[in-house]
């Protein structure tokens, strides 16, 4: 990551004081604080995680809605304040009363993107290659139709091997779904050996395309965000179309097959409260649920055991609703 600079992962204390570069993920809409005082909060982020920011304006509302506009959701802005914690996490305070704080737009030029952007430790084409080897084990001659439909496609094997997994719950980085699909089909592999009664090449094909939908959910600058798409679709209904139209191309696939497979890309959350149009209706998509689900809590558990400061005991993660133990 090249120059020293005060990367998010390193405001660990209150007190701090900070002046650096961050990209801005989201915007709340400014309102009023407990003390009359108006204020409006940024997440804004760099390649080690993220961090909320407010802007405190004291009494005057115009000014406060004036410093709002006049920056942009995606934008590098340089923040200057103080870190604080507030219900178990960081934040930076910005308070123009102190004379000193400042929250401003970047120019071009005076940043280096590749700061801004997370991308995934381990080697793409090694994770890929992986992920090729195991779908070779397929013998089912429909089903390895279909993967070629898709797979055989480069600018697909390429958003694929490229996509996040998500804007900010897991795998949020450049690599993350192919990192994601690697370790849902890695633990499917081993699922179906424990349990010889599953359709092992249903399960397997089904672990690779159950996010497949996400290569056309996310933009990637210096900040990941929600393409139109992505946000009025979601990546299971776009997956499952792909999933269908793949099997409407190779022209002979049973109903059967593509009945299921389609059903494992719907049913790969579980249940309607947590995305899935559909429940699991077979052991298979089950066995996927149970894979994905494992691997997007572990990895979110275990970023946020690692991000918990050299004070703490516990450190609350709000998506999961739960306190993690860092002893």
């Amino acid at each position: 990551m090249g120059r020293q600079r005060q990367w998010i992962s390193g405001i660990n204390a209150k007190g701090m004081g900070i002046d650096e570069l961050y990209v801005i993920k989201r915007k709340d809409p400014p309102r009023k604080g407990r003390k009359s005082n108006h204020f409006f909060s940024l997440t804004v982020s760099d390649a080690t995680g993220e961090i909320k920011v407010n802007f405190w304006g004291s009494s005057d509302e115009a000014m406060v809605k004036r410093a709002y506009d006049s920056v942009r959701e995606g934008a590098i802005v340089r923040v200057k304040g103080t870190s604080d914690q507030f219900n178990d996490a960081m934040v930076i305070q910005v308070n123009i009363s102190n004379g000193s704080d400042r929250l401003e737009e970047a120019k071009d030029g005076e940043y280096d993107p590749a700061d801004f952007l997370a991308c995934t430790t381990k080697d793409p084409d090694a994770m890929y290659a992986e992920l090729q080897a195991l779908l070779e084990q397929i013998t089912d001659p429909d089903i390895r139709s279909v993967l070629g439909q898709l797979f055989g496609d480069p600018d697909l094997v390429q958003r694929f091997k490229s996509a996040p997994a998500s804007v900010s719950y897991h795998c949020a980085w450049v690599g993350g779904l192919l990192e994601h699909t690697l370790n849902v089909t890695r633990s499917c592999d081993h699922i179906s050996r424990l349990y010889p009664a599953l359709d092992r090449d249903l399960l397997l094909a089904s672990a690779v395309l159950h996010d497949i939908g996400k290569v056309g959910c996310y933009n990637v600058s210096t900040t990941i965000t929600e393409s139109v798409s992505g946000r009025l679709l979601g990546h299971i209904v776009i997956g499952a179309q792909m999933v269908e139209n793949a099997c409407a191309r190779c022209g002979n696939v049973p109903e059967a097959v593509r009945t299921k497979l389609v059903h494992m890309v719907l049913a790969s959350h579980g249940t309607n409260e947590k995305g899935s149009p559909t429940e699991a209706a077979i052991p298979e998509a089950l066995a996927l649920n149970f894979a994905d689900e494992m691997d997007a809590k572990l990895e979110r558990f275990i970023r946020a055991r690692d991000n918990g400061g050299p004070e703490d005991t516990f450190v609350v993660d709000r998506s999961l609703g739960t306190k993690i133990y860092l002893g």
